[in-house]
């Protein structure tokens, strides 16, 4: 009976050991559940053949007059969509704004918590961390009928 009791203990203790030496596996979330939220405009810059101005959305001059803001919502593990909305204040002082909606876009990783935002194969922006930066490249016309070559970025942190 001694012997029956001793090897119950053992195999009690043996099962405990087991037990906790399991190692708990840390599930890392899906791309898109890693970027979902609002992220408010920081710099908006623009381009035009080469000649870049920028302005600071958080500067207090700024920012009673001109606000950009990016909601980002998931639409499965690896693609999201973004609404982008401008809000700028007219001549008059009202605010005018303006929205545009990026329906699939897909994250491929680019290492560190980062990734890259790609609209039909095509890079338009990088997204992790807490920061959020869009950018779009095209050609359009100036005052004159000349070709010009525009390139805009916006960068903007969660809020």
């Amino acid at each position: 009976m001694k012997t029956m009791t001793n090897l119950l203990v053992m195999s009690a203790f043996a099962f405990i050991l087991v037990l906790s030496s399991c190692s708990k596996e840390t599930v890392e979330p899906e791309p898109a559940d890693q970027v979902l939220g609002v992220y408010n405009g920081t710099t908006y810059s623009e381009s035009l053949n080469g000649i870049e101005q920028s302005i600071d959305l958080t500067n207090d001059a700024i920012k009673n007059d001109l606000t950009i803001s990016m909601e980002v919502a998931k639409k499965s593990a690896n693609v999201i969509s973004i609404v982008l909305q401008i809000a700028q204040r007219d001549s008059i002082g009202t605010m005018q704004t303006s929205s545009s909606t990026y329906e699939t876009l897909d994250l491929k990783s680019i290492g560190n918590g980062d990734f890259d935002i790609q609209n039909g194969g095509i890079s338009i922006g990088q997204i992790g961390n807490g920061i959020l930066k869009l950018q779009e490249s095209y050609s359009d016309t100036d005052s004159n009928g000349n070709t010009v070559q525009v390139a805009v970025t916006i960068a903007a942190k969660k809020s």
